[in-house]
């Protein structure tokens, strides 16, 4: 299949001939859009969306980057506080880290394109940042 046709491509989220006057937070709500987009496409909730949307913009405001340069260290500094104070529990934690997870991996998949144009934007491309050593059960 050709990924420029999947819900959520960035072919079908941006067009090719539009230059954003701010780049950065111009791609960012794309992808948010794009992946948006391929959530509804595989049948999910409205809140199941709205709320991994939400996790994935706090997260990005709390680092004060975009996708393209967050880090694994990134993703232990936002979950440790609230765990450490006791705000929430792991089972909590674990279900936002696996948002987190399958955002990274929508946006790292070559067949959306999204890692590709902050390359070709940006210089630098977004990874998955994270990883299995979430913590225990």
């Amino acid at each position: 299949m050709n990924g420029a046709k999947l819900p959520g491509a960035i072919r079908l989220v941006r067009a090719d001939n539009v230059r954003a006057l701010a780049p950065a937070p111009a791609l960012f709500e794309a992808m948010l859009r794009g992946w948006e987009q391929q959530q509804q496409s595989r049948l999910l909730t409205r809140k199941t969306i709205s709320d991994r949307l939400s996790l994935v913009r706090r997260f990005a405001a709390f680092t004060g980057t975009y996708p393209w340069d967050w880090t694994p260290e990134d993703v232990e500094a936002y979950f440790s506080g609230p765990l450490s104070c006791g705000e929430v529990v792991w089972s909590t934690v674990r279900g936002q880290q696996g948002d987190l997870e399958m955002f990274c991996a929508f946006i790292t998949d070559p067949r959306y394109g999204w890692a590709a144009a902050c390359l070709e934007e940006f210089g630098r491309f977004p990874v998955q940042v994270c990883h299995d050593w979430r913590g225990p059960p």
